[in-house]
C-alpha cells in the first residue's frame, strides 16, 4: 500500500548508472526504495559503493554482461580479475546488510514491526472473543477470567508472529533480488495459512500442519476397512 520510489527519481543513482551505461535489474536493495527518506537512504548507501563489472572493463567487459554494486575497497583490491559467483553473492549480501542501516531504514522497519504486531494481535483477540461469545455470557466470574486470559495470550503470541513476519519481509526486501515478487508469493501463502482453523485453534499456525493433515486423512482407508485417524 506504500508508494515505492521510482529509482529514476534519484539523481545520484541515475548519474552512476548513466556513466556505466547500466540498467537496474535487482542490484539495488528494494528496502531503500521503501524507506521514509529514500533519497537520503540511497545517497548514503551509494557513498561507499562501486559499480563493479562482472567482466573487467580492461578486458572489454560491459554492464550488459553483468554488474553489481560492491563495497569500493573490495572492487579495487580485485583489480582486473573477473568476479566469480562467490564474490557476486558476497557483494549482494553485503549491500543488503548495509541497506538495513541506511538513514531512515531502521526506524521504518521498527514502525512496520509495531504496526504488524498490533494488527495481528487485534485480529487474534477479536477472533478469540467472537468464538467465545456464548461461553462468555454463560461463564461465571472465574470462567470469564480464564477466557480473557486465553484471549490475551493468543493476542500476545500473534503480536510476536506479526512482528517477526515484518522483520522477515524487510530482510527479504534487502537481501533477495526482486524482493517484491517474493513478498507477493509469501503474502498469498500466509493468508491461506491464517484462515480460521478447526476448533479453538484458529490462527494457531503451529497447529495447522497437523490439523490440515488430519483433515485430509479423515475418511480415507488403508487396506480393508481400517480408517486413518
Amino acid at each position: 500500500r506504500e508508494p515505492l520510489l521510482d529509482p529514476q527519481q534519484s539523481a545520484g543513482l541515475q548519474e552512476r548508472l548513466t556513466s556505466h551505461a547500466a540498467e537496474l535489474q535487482g542490484q539495488l536493495p528494494e528496502l531503500l526504495l521503501r524507506s521514509d527518506s529514500p533519497h537520503d537512504a540511497i545517497r548514503s548507501w551509494l557513498a561507499d559503493k562501486d559499480l563493479s563489472h562482472w567482466w573487467p572493463q580492461s578486458q572489454g567487459g560491459t554492464a550488459d554482461q553483468g554488474w553489481q554494486f560492491e563495497t569500493a575497497s573490495w572492487n579495487r583490491s580485485r583489480g582486473a580479475e573477473v568476479m566469480n559467483p562467490a564474490e557476486i553473492a558476497r557483494a549482494h549480501a553485503d549491500g543488503g546488510l548495509d541497506a538495513l542501516l541506511a538513514p531512515g531504514v531502521p526506524a521504518d522497519m521498527a514502525a512496520h514491526g509495531v504496526e504488524a504486531a498490533l494488527i495481528a494481535a487485534s485480529i487474534a483477540l477479536a477472533w478469540h472473543l467472537i468464538r467465545q461469545r456464548h461461553s462468555w455470557v454463560q461463564a461465571s466470574g472465574a470462567g470469564k477470567q480464564r477466557i480473557l486470559r486465553a484471549a490475551i495470550q493468543a493476542a500476545g503470541l500473534s503480536a510476536l508472529s506479526g512482528a517477526s513476519m515484518s522483520l522477515v519481509v524487510s530482510l527479504a526486501l534487502a537481501l533477495i533480488p526482486g524482493g517484491q515478487i517474493w513478498l507477493m508469493g509469501t503474502t498469498l501463502v500466509s493468508l491461506a495459512r491464517l484462515l480460521p482453523g478447526p476448533g479453538e485453534r484458529a490462527f494457531d499456525l503451529r497447529y495447522w500442519p497437523r490439523a490440515t493433515g488430519s483433515i485430509a486423512c479423515q475418511g480415507k482407508t488403508v487396506g480393508v476397512g481400517s480408517s486413518v485417524r
